[in-house]
This record gives structure tokens, C-alpha cells and sequence, in this order.
């Protein structure tokens, strides 16, 4: 008897449940919040880098942000990532996967370090040529700034995926596991957050916020009759999500008060109990009749690739244009920096749909060009 095959059919089995689930609102309202939040942090921190905004208010602002945006990404791919691998297994399409974030994180680092080189002392941190050269030769080993989570989100998918259908991994098992290594690395690699090997660190950090995801799918991606009924009640999510709120704030002050970095246990609270509230809210907003989620929020949802690839260029060209005209404002600049960060990609991956560069750049998307009426 071939075990592996009859391995696979009962795999094939335990997802039924997830294939042909419907695309999920609420999930692509909670991306776009979380893409959001990360373009705002961009922004601020290139504000702090410029001199413009005070590192006081820039330390607490970053305690808020950071510490719950990126674990809610990994926590909204790990969703995604269970819808995805009950259509189409992992094992047969790691390739596809791979190629999909390999490439535009190839070809933006080596843009995003041009770009830094030509603006030479107009950028916060200047790089020269042969700096940037030596990035590009290490790209395969070592991410170049905010690229770091297209490599970690890449590892957090091929263990999870190898976990899942080479080792049959059940959800449970994989959050264990995932716990564990999280744990590895609170008591010995938190404090590694630069250098070689960065990605493997920040692996430790995520995998377990892409494991609740992964673990949550089956419950939270269509109505799962096992549950009580008193979970799905919207009165029980909205008090959950405020309770949540809650401790968030909690973990934010101690984090405060203590001057601790949210890459500690403490963040991990905060990170956990800010994306169970920001899920929460999300759900509840989309489940109601009375309010639609505006297109302008689903086209940012599903070009977070290209937004995340992309917008810190415009950011920087935003900032540099506007303290040219005399504008200094902190809140200004901030906003500002921000819209600029999520049009800017939006508008350039358009132009590369008409050009027919978006295959190239690895943000192809066919729908994306019929909409456009793009070549094909």
C-alpha cells in the first residue's frame, strides 16, 4: 500500500472543511489596517531618523505600533495560509509559493538600495556603492531593512507547510511547537535584532503568531458547529474584542513605564491580545448590514505585496518634497507620508500593468490587469 498517498487523502480529508471557503471581508479589512499601520511606522521613523519628530514621543509611539502590527500580518497570513493549502497542497505548490515572495523581495532590495545610493546625503542613512554591492551579493543570505519579513514570512510557510503535510502536523501540534521555539527565543535571541541570520531570529519571534493563525482557521473561517453558540454571539465578540483592548493597553503601559521593548514577553501580550482585538473589531464591523467595506480599503488588502515592496521610496520622496516647500509639521509629515506611502505603489504598480513590467517586478496578477484592461 502507498502510505504516503493514503497519507495525503486523509490530509486532504482534515482540511475539507477549509476548501471553497469564500473570501473572507473581515480579513482583508484587518490586512489593510495592519499594511496601514506599518506604512504609518515607516513614516515615523524616517521622521525620527530626519530630526523632525522627538525621539520621546517616537519611543512610545513605537511601543504602540510595533508591537502588535507585524504579529497581527503573520497572525492574518497563517489564516490565509490554512484557506490556501485546502485548495491546493503545499507539497505540490512550494515553488509557486516561494517564487511569489523570492522575487519582488529580490528585485525591491536591489531598487530600494539604488534608490538609497543615488539620493546619496538626502537619505537618513546613507549607503555607498560599494556597500550596496556588498548587499546585493549577500541578498540571498541577508535581508536588506524592511525586507526582513518577506524572508520570515517565507520560512514561517515552508516549516509550517513541511510540518503540516511531510511530518502531519496536527494545527495543535504545530502551535506547541511553534510556542516553543517562541520561547527559545524570548529567553535567548530577543536581544539579536540586527546583523546575519536576522530572518531566523525574527522566525523564532513570528511563527508562533502564523501557528494561531494556522490553528484558528478552521473556526474562524466559516461557522464551525462545534463551537458555542455564545462565541459567535456579536455581544460576546464585542466584549471580547474590548477586554483584549484592554489588556493591550495594559501591556503598552508596562512596557512604558518600565522603558521594556515590546520584544519581550511583555510584547508578546501586547502583540497577542492587540490582533485578537483588531480580528475581533474587524469581524464585527463586516457583520452587520449597515456598513460596507469601501473599495479604496479592499484595493489596499489585495495589493499588500506591491504597497509593502514599494512604498518606503515614496515615503522618503513625500517627507524631502514637502520639508523643501517649508513644511516641518511632525503630524503633517506624518499623514502625509503616509498617503503618499499607499497611493505612490498603487499608482507606479498601475503603470507597470500598462507597461507590462508586472511580471517582472513579481506583482503579477491577471484580474488585477482585466480590471486595468493591462496587456495579458
Amino acid at each position: 500500500m502507498n502510505t504516503r498517498s493514503a497519507d495525503a487523502r486523509a490530509l486532504a480529508g482534515r482540511r475539507g472543511g477549509l476548501v471553497g471557503t469564500p473570501r473572507q471581508t473581515w480579513i482583508d479589512l484587518a490586512r489593510a489596517v495592519a499594511l496601514v499601520l506599518v506604512v504609518v511606522g515607516h513614516t515615523e521613523r524616517g521622521l525620527v531618523a530626519a530630526g523632525i519628530m522627538p525621539d520621546a514621543t517616537a519611543d512610545d509611539f513605537d511601543r504602540v505600533i510595533y508591537s502588535f502590527h507585524i504579529p497581527l500580518f503573520f497572525m492574518i497570513s497563517g489564516l490565509l495560509f490554512a484557506q490556501s493549502i485546502g485548495r491546493r497542497p503545499f507539497m505540490l505548490s512550494w515553488k509557486a509559493r516561494t517564487l511569489r515572495l523570492v522575487q519582488p523581495c529580490l528585485v525591491w532590495s536591489i531598487v530600494l538600495l539604488g534608490l538609497i545610493v543615488l539620493a546619496a546625503n538626502l537619505a537618513n542613512t546613507p549607503v555607498s556603492p560599494g556597500d550596496a554591492l556588498a548587499g546585493i551579493l549577500l541578498l540571498p543570505l541577508q535581508p536588506v531593512s524592511i525586507f526582513w519579513f518577506l524572508y520570515t514570512l517565507l520560512l514561517c510557510m515552508l516549516v509550517s507547510g513541511l510540518a503540516v503535510e511531510y511530518w502531519r502536523f496536527t494545527p495543535t501540534k504545530l502551535l506547541f511547537w511553534s510556542f516553543v521555539i517562541h520561547l527559545v527565543y524570548l529567553f535567548w535571541l530577543s536581544d539579536l535584532q540586527t546583523g546575519m541570520g536576522l530572518q531566523f531570529v525574527r522566525f523564532g519571534e513570528h511563527q508562533l503568531y502564523f501557528a494561531i493563525g494556522y490553528f484558528l482557521a478552521p473556526s474562524v473561517l466559516f461557522h464551525d458547529a462545534s463551537l458555542p453558540e455564545r462565541w459567535k454571539d456579536p455581544r460576546f465578540i464585542g466584549a471580547f474584542a474590548i477586554l483584549m483592548a484592554v489588556c493591550f493597553l495594559a501591556a503598552v503601559i508596562v512596557l512604558t513605564e518600565l522603558d521594556m521593548s515590546y520584544h519581550s514577553a511583555i510584547g508578546t501580550l501586547a502583540a497577542l491580545s492587540a490582533s485578537a482585538a483588531v480580528l475581533s473589531a474587524c469581524y464585527l464591523a463586516t457583520r452587520g448590514g449597515n456598513w460596507t467595506v469601501p473599495a479604496a480599503v479592499l484595493t489596499i488588502s489585495s495589493e499588500t505585496l506591491a504597497i509593502f515592496c514599494m512604498h518606503v521610496p515614496f515615503i522618503g520622496a513625500a517627507r524631502l518634497a514637502m520639508v523643501h516647500l517649508g513644511i516641518t509639521g511632525a503630524a503633517v509629515l506624518l499623514v502625509a507620508g503616509t498617503v503618499m506611502g499607499l497611493s505612490g505603489p498603487l499608482l507606479a504598480l498601475r503603470l507597470m500593468d500598462s507597461l507590462g513590467l508586472s511580471r517582472f517586478a513579481g506583482f503579477r496578477d491577471d484580474r488585477r490587469m482585466q480590471r486595468y484592461g493591462g496587456r495579458s
